[in-house]
């Protein structure tokens, strides 16, 4: 099998979402002389991915449907482009095109796949029977696409890695666990505390309710009733596309309160953490590896963050920020309470958080990573 010059197909849902959080791939792919394609619905960053020589073609992904007719399109679509464009290895990142992509390469079965799963969200957890048959669905569908030749799984987190083995025997050497997409700790620099009369604490990521950014707002006007006065600052928009978005008006109302400021997206992210002091991940359910979480680290900030897989795999409580239940107002309130009265521990918990990041969770550790899986598949 070669080892050079292949072609590496990514299946992601949005272009957005590979641009901001899977970019090293396509540089893993790129500094070993493959040729790199991305299937995604395509929108405002295409242009810019594929100025970086990633070629990009249209697939209609719908997140959050499964309607029938819209399911077999996408299968359809998958199937053939994947038959057509004939790539050396497909790499399908997050459930959906995991479970669409999966079984659309069953019919290219000299391909080699590498199922990403980067957070199993809330289809992991309790729920209706429908919730529980589609768990059921897909995690066992998973495990019988890893039963196939040239197939690997990556995973972001041991927690997620254990669900799935519930559900199928997955062979240990079929999988390796990522530090999230990885951050480029020479731009996301381990930067000073900023220079504020009241301590300021930011939440990155979508307004969706999910995301628990409603129990962070709680939290903060808490303090304020108590009379501890603390800044927060949201970036991020709503989602369209989620029906879990944060509305415009709860944004609006949120924005009327002391000492609260939503900013909407924001592309100057080292800017974010040279004003923050402390970096709050409220998650109500899972992640994979939260990118704003270690973006945070990288930059030498705190971290509170809520006891769900993926944050707790990176936060250890007390060392690296705190660690809080998930939906619980007072703890978190609390949480913030203790950092944003103790600078020196601000410091110290900040300066653990970045070295954390170095250890495992760079790019470049990511980048070895993907490179060592691909050249194991071309081999075999």
């Amino acid at each position: 099998m070669k080892t050079k010059g292949q072609h590496i197909i990514f299946v992601c849902t949005e272009d957005w979402f590979f641009r901001s959080h899977f970019i090293p791939l396509q540089e893993a792919g790129r500094e070993e002389g493959h040729k790199t394609t991305l299937l995604c619905n395509k929108g405002e960053a295409s242009g810019e991915l594929a100025k970086s020589g990633l070629e990009i073609s249209q697939v209609d992904f719908v997140r959050h449907d499964f309607h029938p007719f819209a399911s077999l399109k996408l299968f359809w679509q998958l199937f053939s482009l994947i038959r057509k464009k004939k790539p050396d290895i497909v790499h399908f990142i997050a459930l959906k095109p995991v479970l669409f992509g999966g079984l659309a390469a069953l019919f290219s079965p000299d391909i080699a796949k590498v199922y990403h799963v980067t957070g199993l969200g809330t289809l992991s957890e309790g729920g209706s029977w429908l919730r529980s048959a589609a768990r059921q669905i897909v995690f066992r569908l998973i495990a019988f696409f890893l039963r196939r030749p040239r197939s690997r799984l990556l995973v972001e987190n041991p927690d997620d890695l254990a669900v799935m083995q519930g559900y199928g025997s997955i062979a240990e050497n079929q999988v390796a666990l990522l530090g999230g997409a990885g951050v480029n700790p020479d731009i996301f620099i381990a930067l000073p505390p900023p220079d504020h009369d009241i301590p300021h604490i930011a939440y990155v990521g979508r307004m969706v309710w999910i995301k628990g950014v409603d129990i962070l707002v709680e939290a903060q006007q808490r303090l304020y009733q108590k009379g501890i006065i603390v800044q927060l600052d949201l970036y991020g928009d709503p989602d369209p596309g989620d029906p879990r978005s944060v509305s415009s008006q709860s944004l609006e109302d949120w924005n009327a309160l002391p000492y609260i400021k939503w900013h909407g997206r924001t592309k100057d992210i080292l800017g974010v953490w040279k004003n923050a002091d402390i970096a709050v991940v409220p998650t109500r359910t899972r992640e994979g590896m939260p990118r704003a979480m270690l973006e945070a680290a990288c930059c030498a900030r705190p971290l509170i963050v809520t006891d769900v897989p993926g944050c707790r795999h990176f936060v250890r409580d007390n060392q690296e920020g705190y660690i809080v239940p998930p939906k619980d107002v007072e703890a978190m309130s609390q949480a913030i309470e203790r950092l944003a009265l103790d600078q020196k521990k601000c410091l110290e918990m900040g300066q653990a958080a970045r070295f954390r990041v170095l250890d495992g969770f760079t790019e470049s550790a990511v980048k070895i990573k993907i490179k060592q899986i691909y050249a194991d598949l071309s081999r075999v």
